[in-house]
């Protein structure tokens, strides 16, 4: 039986576990920078934009994202997801798409119609998770200029 995954906002104090988290997935431990990222959240994101899921009073799984308007010739408002993490041992157990849910619940409360993603184009299962999620190619092209 599965444990229940409970979903609320992000709190300063996630930041410890979300380094380990990272550590642990990736290799790389980057506290600066997860600093940085918890204190722009905290500063002027929208609350329900920044999400932890905890599983046995243990944080798991966190989402960052953003709200936009205007932006690049979009019309509104719309929601961006920047970046979705789960701890390395609570993969594939619903925490990613219990994260998810919540995001697009909240941005729906918030009368936004659009979430947006970036997503690496060799990253097959990443893609796959957003499809199942319901997301699709959308209109718009990335572009990079690489400087020497």
């Amino acid at each position: 039986m599965q444990k229940p995954i409970h979903i609320r906002n992000l709190r300063k104090e996630d930041l410890p576990s979300i380094i380990n988290m990272e550590e642990r997935g990736t290799g790389v431990i980057r506290p600066e920078f997860w600093h940085k990222r918890i204190e722009i959240s905290e500063a002027i994101r929208p609350h329900w934009t920044s999400l932890v899921a905890e599983v046995d009073n243990r944080t798991v799984g966190f989402i960052l994202g953003r709200t936009g308007e205007l932006e690049f010739g979009l019309p509104g408002t719309v929601a961006w997801i920047e970046i979705i993490g789960v701890d390395p041992a609570y993969r594939r157990q619903g925490i990613a798409r219990a994260l998810m849910e919540q995001f697009a619940a909240s941005a729906d409360d918030h009368g936004i119609n659009t979430i947006f993603t970036l997503v690496d184009s060799g990253s097959q299962e990443i893609k796959e998770f957003f499809t199942r999620m319901g997301f699709m190619r959308g209109k718009m092209l990335h572009f990079q200029r690489e400087l020497d």
